[in-house]
């Protein structure tokens, strides 16, 4: 399984779990200079609802339409690296 995560402009988030190329669950919100809060909560979320554990995670993803200069993005990359997903995570 794979974590997709995608960034916009407009600071809309959406992290979504993926097996193979099929999108199983994901969840949205707006950013609100909340994200360092957020994120885990919600990748929580996802995960137990799906009954999926980090271990079952590959690998994950950042999309974004933002620069990696950006906060929002630098946040986003750093939890994702401190979980320390799967064996290609960065």
């Amino acid at each position: 399984m794979k974590i997709i995560l995608k960034i916009n402009e407009e600071k809309n988030i959406k992290l979504s779990l993926f097996e193979g190329k099929r999108e199983v669950d994901g969840l949205e919100w707006k950013d609100e200079n909340s994200l360092s809060r957020v994120l885990l909560s919600n990748l929580d979320k996802l995960l137990q609802k799906n009954g999926v554990g980090l271990d079952k995670i590959a690998s994950y993803n950042i999309i974004s339409k933002v620069p990696q200069k950006w906060t929002t993005y630098r946040i986003a990359d750093i939890a994702l690296k401190t979980l320390k997903i799967g064996t290609s995570a960065r």
